[in-house]
């Protein structure tokens, strides 16, 4: 299937500044209806695949980036109402794109298997989930932070690993 014919695309395009971002699907009943955006920093391939199948199938629209500098060039782009972040990216320890989160107010959960100790003070304003974890933990803690974002509230809390525990 080539990507233009795949229906899960996500073409992302400019905003008015503050605008909260969403993809608008066809239901079955041929209505719209509103999708929250959950982007994936992450850079291993398998990684993201099994997020992101995981993440549609909670209803999220789902796009990921393996960088910093396309991380951050997306998210001049959209506002999504959550991002998934590795603390090591292919470039960068992404220290500068968890502070454009916090900057940003955008809830975002912590996936790693590095130690966020010493890294910077913005990684403590996400929740960390220690690699592995069960996708379904990741997808309930996307699930309330963009409910919470929705709703406007701050939903960033901070989970010790050895609370979520590894799955």
């Amino acid at each position: 299937m080539s990507m233009d014919s795949d229906p899960d695309r996500i073409i992302i395009l400019p905003l008015a500044r503050g605008q909260r971002t969403s993809c608008s699907c066809p239901s079955k009943e041929g209505e719209d209806m509103r999708k929250p955006l959950a982007l994936i920093f992450e850079d291993e391939p398998m990684i993201v695949v099994d997020i992101e199948a995981s993440l549609k199938k909670a209803g999220f629209a789902v796009a990921s980036e393996p960088s910093c500098v396309r991380a951050r060039q997306m998210l001049a782009l959209v506002e999504p109402d959550v991002v998934i972040l590795d603390v090591l990216l292919r470039d960068c320890v992404s220290s500068s794109v968890a502070e454009e989160l916090v900057a940003r107010n955008i809830p975002f959960v912590i996936y790693s298997a590095t130690d966020i100790e010493g890294r910077g003070e913005a990684f403590k304003a996400g929740t960390f989930v220690e690699k592995p974890a069960d996708d379904s933990v990741l997808v309930a803690l996307a699930s309330s932070m963009a409910r919470a974002s929705a709703a406007g509230e701050h939903a960033s809390i901070w989970i010790k690993s050895r609370q979520v525990g590894r799955m």
